[in-house]
């Protein structure tokens, strides 16, 4: 064997443990990506913010240009926060925070998550109850109206609206509410969602883009705000 020969069998032999680790490294991000497609699929978004919980929005500093949500601290309610005298949004209440929402003179809770009823937590406290099946990466209009025609009604109102952690999913519907009902401009209702310190996630891109591109006067027609 000539030299240059013996020079290329040992590169070849150094260079077999590198391709292995390499392919080892192939094969464990395949399985990662495959195992996080299948939480995504078989649970959604009341996984995701798992992951993402870090990155939640802090409050904004300064002084709010318009009046914000105002937080309030009731037993069993999470991320309570009051909108208006109509409605209020917040975190999955227990049953004793479905209890003191009563007390606080709610009468409709609106339940926007995909795969858990409140019927439970709700028990013999009167509450009217709707579940809205929102899902964050892909929201529909006829879940905005169906949610704006409940607002809008005295006999169901103040309203009590939560997802999960009462921040994306419920941050996207009272942004429109403010848009639609209370005249705010596009821009005012995203930076309270984003910056209300509600823990909104930025990765959530998609539903700044879906208020963005949302057609409120349509939105309006449906829901019956307009003669």
């Amino acid at each position: 064997m000539t030299k240059n020969e013996q020079i290329t069998n040992k590169r070849s032999r150094k260079a077999k443990p590198v391709r292995g680790r390499y392919t080892v490294v192939l094969l464990a991000g395949a399985v990662l990506f495959c195992v996080a497609v299948y939480l995504v699929k078989t649970y959604g978004q009341e996984m995701l913010w798992l992951l993402v919980s870090n990155e939640r929005d802090t409050k904004a500093a300064g002084a709010p240009p318009r009046e914000w949500a105002v937080r309030l601290e009731v037993p069993g309610v999470d991320n309570l926060h009051k909108v208006s005298e109509r409605l209020y949004r917040g975190a999955q209440p227990t049953k004793e925070g479905m209890q003191q929402l009563k007390k606080l003179g709610i009468k409709t809770v609106v339940n926007l998550r995909s795969f858990h009823f409140d019927r439970e937590e709700i028990g013999d406290t009167g509450l009217s109850y709707e579940h809205i099946y929102m899902k964050t990466w892909h929201p529909e209009e006829k879940e905005v109206v169906r949610f704006l025609k409940i607002a809008i009604d005295p006999n169901r109102t103040p309203a009590f609206v939560h997802c999960q952690r009462g921040a994306d999913r419920t941050g996207t519907m009272c942004a429109i509410y403010r848009i639609a009902l209370q005249g705010w401009s596009k821009d005012e209702a995203i930076e309270e969602m984003t910056k209300g310190g509600f823990g909104f996630y930025s990765g959530w891109k998609n539903l700044i883009n879906y208020i963005g591109e949302l057609d409120i006067e349509k939105i309006k027609c449906s829901a019956g705000l307009t003669e």
